[in-house]
């Protein structure tokens, strides 16, 4: 295996122990536990953590823990990472093409899914590796970023532009949010719905990935009109601010469509509740087209004659893959997306996600390891 030693946090009494907080069944706080720094696989490298980023799916998993737990053992959390690589497994050390494409120093973004990429994969082979949980990803399942060290397998880890965690644009706060928040909107709006210059583009649900998503489709993809949706006066004034055409409360979409003349070709719906996809089936045209993202609700229900008698397409989008990370990390580094991150410490985690789920936080979260 191929290492450069990495200084250890305060934290570690020994070279071979980290910090790492956990998801632990039954409990609903992720817990502060002294592990082992894991060693990388032969298709791994080792990636020292600079930042990880919170999400809402993290608040799911710690709320429903005591009753359904959604996995039955003890994992490190954090799906969204952004780091240093410090080692590679034998295998990477021995092919010179993934040596160099993730050497050693190289500044990195790990990839929120983990496909298995075999062609006899029924998703892989037909490119949705988005959707292939063969193995567990990581921080959802599998050991995952809100540690010191993580280890991941060498095809899912990205190279930033630049290889300069200073650089203003694609710092590791940005970096780390971009594995999600913006590449889940990203492959939602360009490849899942594939919006198109001029069209009229309404995101419902203006957090994280909303600020993006706004962002995306008016200046990336193009869109002729985009309407942001929430009930956060605040965060409206945030989606106005990175690009909103409109930034409107739910209440007032219907009123603004008529008094303006507006055709809805494309919602995103990053709530998943029942008031969002009846309003989004509501504001849509004929022909236009749903895209579920949120995770609000455990089930919705849908009318056929709505659905029929409009001909709307429902899709529903998940994550991202390699190309789609990859495409987000250069729109970042040319100015085209800028997320809204705020760093924090990593042992304030617990803080963050009640945070998140009160709704107290407006933009991203990213956690810091300490030095």
């Amino acid at each position: 295996m191929s290492v450069l030693l990495p200084p250890q946090a305060n934290s570690a009494a020994s070279p071979e122990v980290m910090t790492a907080y956990r998801f632990v069944p039954g409990k609903t706080e992720p817990q502060k536990e002294i592990v082992p720094i894991p060693v990388p696989g032969p298709d791994e490298v080792l990636v020292k953590i600079l930042a990880a980023g919170v999400c809402h799916s993290d608040c799911h998993l710690l709320e429903a823990s005591p009753s359904t737990p959604h996995f039955p053992t003890t994992y490190t959390l954090g799906h969204e990472g952004a780091g240093i690589v410090v080692a590679h497994g034998e295998q990477v050390a021995n092919d010179p093409d993934a040596s160099r494409r993730v050497a050693i120093g190289t500044y990195v973004a790990v990839l929120l899914t983990n496909a298995c990429e075999s062609q006899e994969c029924d998703c892989c082979s037909r490119g949705l590796a988005n959707i292939c949980f063969t193995p567990p990803m990581l921080g959802l399942g599998a050991d995952g970023c809100w540690a010191e060290f993580v280890k991941a397998r060498a095809s899912t880890i990205v190279p930033v532009p630049g290889n300069n965690p200073d650089d203003a644009r694609l710092t590791p706060g940005v970096v780390a949010a971009a594995t999600d928040a913006v590449m889940t909107p990203w492959r939602a709006l360009k490849r899942v719905a594939e919006v198109k210059p001029g069209q009229t583009v309404v995101i419902l649900g203006c957090g994280g990935l909303g600020l993006n998503a706004v962002q995306i489709a008016k200046i990336v993809l193009g869109a002729g009109t985009v309407i942001a949706c929430d009930v956060r006066p605040e965060s409206l004034a945030i989606a106005h601010e990175v690009g909103a055409d409109y930034a409107i409360k739910p209440d007032s979409v219907k009123a603004l469509l008529a008094d303006k003349n507006i055709l809805v070709d494309v919602v995103l719906d990053l709530v998943g509740i029942q008031p969002t996809v009846d309003a989004a089936t509501d504001m849509l045209r004929p022909g236009g087209t749903l895209i579920l993202v949120g995770l609000g609700a455990p089930g919705i229900t849908m009318s056929p004659l709505a659905l029929t008698m409009k001909q709307l397409v429902v899709k529903g989008s998940f994550g991202g893959e390699y190309r789609d990370l990859e495409e987000c990390l250069d729109a970042i580094a040319a100015g085209k997306v800028k997320p809204k991150v705020e760093e924090r410490p990593m042992d304030e985690c617990g803080k963050v996600v009640h945070g998140l789920t009160k709704g107290q936080i407006r933009a991203r979260v990213a956690l810091v390891p300490k030095l």
